[in-house]
């Protein structure tokens, strides 16, 4: 009686302790089948298993057990609570799981299969397209049930047999892939099964598969097929539009691997910068950059991201027997795999260049201007003169050299060209004097309203390098109404210049008709 009664003592707090373990088992099996740990529970349920092992192991030595029963009571309650909880979540994800499979059963075409290829499970859609009930596919062989109705012609392009797709299936291969099962009808006619297949692991074993995918009817493949020839075409005529842009074009064009770090140039690039073929690694290609402009060259690139794709930059690169300024513009792009800059590259510095690859190059002088301002004239056109003198490059040949100063007065005069004037109406007057001849009003309306708002025309910031500089220029502005003939509009442009030189003249420019 008495060692019944001491069993008796032991029986409480084990009982706890047998549930907290049961309920610890429950939770590995179902992170097991999820496939993730689920941390917390495990946690929470191991400290009550633990809580219930230190209560057994010293219940005999406490006299008062009043407080350890109380315990125990309530532990027993959050045991039961949290198998109440932990049933509820797990039946809502098998109503999850049900409500899933209903969908697919509608919606998809799905197979599970066992180890043996044998069928498990199928969905509603498959079944009404293999003509057949559950119970007659029911533990027969899918790939041989599919050929009571179908000739298995290929898997992924490669001719095969349902002999060749049980075996190839009974392997245990744990991957995930995609099928193209090609099959014809009674008519001969194509199509295809489209599945995503995914073995059944559980435990770490091999105890199956699933099929999910859909059916492609001859019209659907044949419209696949055109769609794709079409890409094809289309992509040949993208490559060879390319090639011959790259064959025929003038400029400078480069794409710079950054992901295997390599470039490559095409012939004009090479020819223009003395190299000696078109591909390279991209630090034997960065090594001809000026050292004094390579921290510069490295600070934009590393600004260069999807972002911000679009970059350009002016540095010094040594074209074998010295250092000249080229501009480099560009974009960034990537196909997910390899991300590469692509662009072109222009050398700036005019003795370098050829004879009609500079601005300066291409601008005409006096007698050229004159005629046209006359025939304006004669045509009884409205227009109007820009008399521009640039002001601080004689400072730039002195402290960087007369090729620096051509270099940046070329860029000015491409810049104010391309922004103000038509049909180049630009011209020469002397070295750093130049009439440029607006006849589009929109354009005069620009230059009158950055005139006003933008001082960028008159003190322009300029980057070339490590060489941070800026280019000022004075303007004398007369509207084709100012005068009578060629000569007196371009005196009073002059006159003008001399106004806006002296000192207690405040502004860089003026209009005519505001001085007169």
């Amino acid at each position: 009686m008495v060692m019944a009664i001491d069993i008796m003592q032991y029986i409480q707090p084990l009982v706890p302790m047998i549930l907290g373990i049961v309920l610890l088992l429950l939770l590995i099996k179902q992170s097991l089948i999820r496939k993730k740990l689920l941390k917390g529970r495990l946690i929470f349920v191991f400290l009550i298993v633990l809580l219930c092992a230190l209560i057994l192991a010293f219940y005999s030595e406490v006299e008062d057990k009043t407080i350890l029963q109380w315990c125990l009571l309530g532990i027993d309650a959050i045991i039961g609570i949290s198998f109440i909880i932990f049933c509820e979540i797990s039946s809502s994800r098998e109503q999850f799981n049900k409500d899933l499979f209903l969908t697919l059963d509608k919606s998809k075409f799905y197979v599970l299969i066992d180890k043996k290829n044998r069928i498990k499970e199928i969905s509603s859609k498959f079944l009404n397209d293999l003509d057949a009930t559950e119970a007659e596919v029911y533990k027969k062989n899918l790939f041989k049930t599919i050929e009571k109705k179908y000739r298995i012609f290929n898997l992924n392009g490669a001719n095969t047999s349902a002999e060749d797709l049980d075996i190839y299936f009974s392997s245990p291969d744990t991957k995930e892939t995609t099928l193209n099962l090609e099959i014809h009808d009674d008519q001969g006619d194509a199509v295809a099964y489209y599945f995503t297949q995914r073995p059944i692991m559980v435990l770490g074993k091999f105890h199956g598969r699933i099929f999910i995918g859909d059916k492609k009817s001859s019209d659907e493949l044949v419209g696949m097929e055109k769609n794709l020839a079409e890409s094809s075409y289309e992509l040949d005529m993208i490559k060879s539009r390319f090639i011959t842009i790259l064959e025929k074009t003038n400029e400078g064009i480069f794409f710079e691997d950054l992901t295997n770090q390599t470039i490559w140039i095409n012939d004009v690039l090479m020819k223009k910068l003395n190299l000696n073929y078109n591909d390279m690694p991209l630090d034997e290609f960065m090594k001809n950059i000026h050292p004094e402009d390579m921290a510069m060259v490295t600070e934009k690139r590393g600004m260069i991201n999807n972002i911000h794709p679009r970059y350009t930059m002016t540095y010094r690169y040594n074209t074998g027997s010295r250092y000249t300024y080229v501009k480099e513009e560009g974009s960034r792009i990537t196909n997910g795999k390899i991300v590469e800059l692509c662009g072109m590259i222009r050398l700036i510095e005019g003795q370098k260049l050829d004879k009609t690859e500079t601005e300066l190059d291409q601008v005409l002088g006096e007698p050229e201007m004159l005629s046209t301002i006359q025939r304006l004239y004669k045509q009884d056109q409205t227009f109007q003169v820009v008399l521009i003198k640039l002001t601080s490059i004689d400072k730039e040949n002195q402290e960087h050299g007369r090729s620096f100063g051509d270099m940046i007065l070329s860029e000015y005069i491409k810049w104010f060209n391309n922004r103000y004037v038509d049909s180049k109406l630009i011209y020469r007057i002397s070295g750093l004097e130049f009439i440029a001849v607006l006849t589009d009003y929109r354009k005069i309306e620009r230059l009158k309203n950055d005139l006003a708002h933008n001082e960028k025309i008159l003190h322009m910031k300029v980057d070339y390098g490590t060489i941070k500089t800026q280019i000022e220029a004075m303007m004398g502005i007369c509207y084709s109404t100012d005068a009578t003939d060629a000569k007196d509009i371009v005196k009073k442009a002059k006159d003008i210049i001399r106004i806006c030189s002296k000192e207690q003249y405040m502004a860089n420019y003026a209009y005519y008709k505001d001085i007169r």
